[in-house]
């Protein structure tokens, strides 16, 4: 069972991608996550027009996510749940 990891960061750009509704999401992040240095988070999700509430770039968010990979200092994690702060 993965862990579930609680993240306070800022949201500083949103990407759209491909006609699926996928959107890359990028959190702000500088520090070390279990032994490894981190940059930057990128939230992956793929239906976004069914989340409650858009992220806004440039506000700051309460993220419950599971860790997905670590590739080249940015962690991808999967979005459980969020709540603007």
């Amino acid at each position: 069972m993965q862990e579930l990891i609680l993240i306070i960061s800022r949201c500083v750009s949103i990407e759209k991608r491909g006609g699926e509704g996928q959107s890359l999401y990028r959190f702000h992040f500088k520090g070390y996550y279990r032994g490894q240095k981190i940059k930057m988070i990128h939230l992956i999700y793929f239906k976004a027009e069914q989340l409650s509430q858009q992220f806004i770039k440039g506000d700051d968010y309460l993220l419950w996510v599971k860790r997905k990979q670590i590739d080249q200092e940015i962690l991808v994690v999967e979005l459980l749940k969020h709540k603007k702060i």
